[in-house]
């Protein structure tokens, strides 16, 4: 999966705003992954001298000083914009390069390892003589069931367990069974690329 980096320059003050612009500078400086920044780095640390002066300037200062503060930070926003562009280009998704950057790395979504085990099965008789419902419950990271039939009980010793329908739902119904006659029921999540444990058991029988 590609890394990508994010800025938030435009929900940073002017002081979390400098801080990140000298931290990018530092990062940047003597780092041969990106040779020719936007703005060459002796232009950005002007853009950083002038914005702390504008800061320690609006501190105390009239309507005139914070809008050239303001003016500054515009400034600001605009060249870290810029940079991580050039950023993401130069390092085309590599996440150990893009750290290099001074730029945080966004989130990436953790792979899901485990996969949960379907709950609450239920197997209920329909209106139509030989089908079954079963209901069941979410299972974390599955992707589809896989509903399964034994003719035998599971309890009392081993059983054959015949897949009887694979779905994306929580649901299914199982048709052709013989009426009255005692079926057991399990389902497996499957997700990606591995599969869970299966669910509890439950006795359905077929009007």
């Amino acid at each position: 999966m590609r890394a990508n980096i994010k800025t938030a320059a435009s929900k940073l003050l002017p002081t979390a705003l400098l801080a990140f612009l000298g931290h990018i500078i530092a990062k940047l400086t003597g780092n041969a992954l990106f040779p020719t920044p936007p703005q060459p780095l002796a232009s950005m640390q002007t853009l950083y001298d002038e914005l702390e002066a504008a800061i320690e300037a609006a501190t105390d200062g009239g309507t005139e000083a914070r809008e050239h503060r303001n003016k500054k930070v515009a400034e600001v926003r605009d060249l870290v914009r810029v940079t991580a562009d050039y950023v993401r280009a130069q390092c085309d998704g590599d996440a150990e390069k893009l750290a290099t950057s001074g730029f945080p790395l966004t989130k990436q979504p953790e792979p899901m390892n485990n996969i949960g085990v379907p709950k609450f099965l239920e197997a209920t008789a329909t209106d139509v003589s030989g089908e079954v419902k079963l209901r069941w419950g979410r299972a974390e990271g599955s992707r589809l069931f896989r509903v399964e039939r034994a003719e035998s009980d599971p309890t009392s010793g081993p059983s054959a367990w015949v897949t009887v329908g694979l779905v994306s739902r929580q649901r299914f119904v199982v048709a052709g069974l013989k009426p009255y006659e005692a079926n057991w029921f399990r389902v497996v999540a499957i997700g990606k690329d591995k599969e869970g444990l299966p669910s509890d058991i439950a006795l359905g029988r077929a009007a």
